[in-house]
């Protein structure tokens, strides 16, 4: 198995939760949301059980364990004879697939930027779900830098 085949995996294993975090971010932004002192809509990811939850209302986008049982179990197994990590693969595919959503929801309309970041700390690098990419804290809250 080769990488660009592992992430080819993940994306389609999660392309199988498409549905369920459209509407669980269409639900979210159905209701007036209090961006509080941050100013910034974020979603944060748990790395180990990649649970996705809106920061601002702590309501659920992805369950826990919803990706790992996605991922089909012939791909886990395919990458134990590899140096692969299926976990790697899916910290690196999760943003810009939940960037999708964001926009199938039609996110941008109601808030920018909104962001992803991975449960570790409050210095930890966000992904602009608009932009599509990763930025620094300072980029996020220049003022407060």
């Amino acid at each position: 198995m080769t990488e660009a085949e592992l992430r080819a995996g993940i994306r389609e294993a999660l392309r199988s939760l498409n549905e369920i975090a459209e509407a669980a971010i269409r639900r979210e932004l159905a209701e007036p949301i209090d961006l509080g002192h941050s100013e910034r809509l974020q979603f944060e990811a748990c790395p180990h059980f990649f649970r996705v939850h809106l920061i601002q209302t702590e309501e659920e986008i992805i369950p826990d364990s919803a990706v790992e049982e996605a991922i089909p179990a012939e791909l886990k197994a395919a990458t134990e004879a590899t140096d692969l990590d299926v976990y790697e693969g899916v910290i690196a595919e999760l943003p810009p697939w939940l960037a999708d959503r964001w926009q199938a929801a039609d996110g941008p309309s109601h808030h920018r930027p909104a962001y992803l970041l991975f449960h570790g700390g409050l210095d930890e690098p966000r992904y602009d779900l608009e932009q599509r990419r990763w930025c620094e804290v300072s980029e996020v809250w220049p003022e407060v830098a």
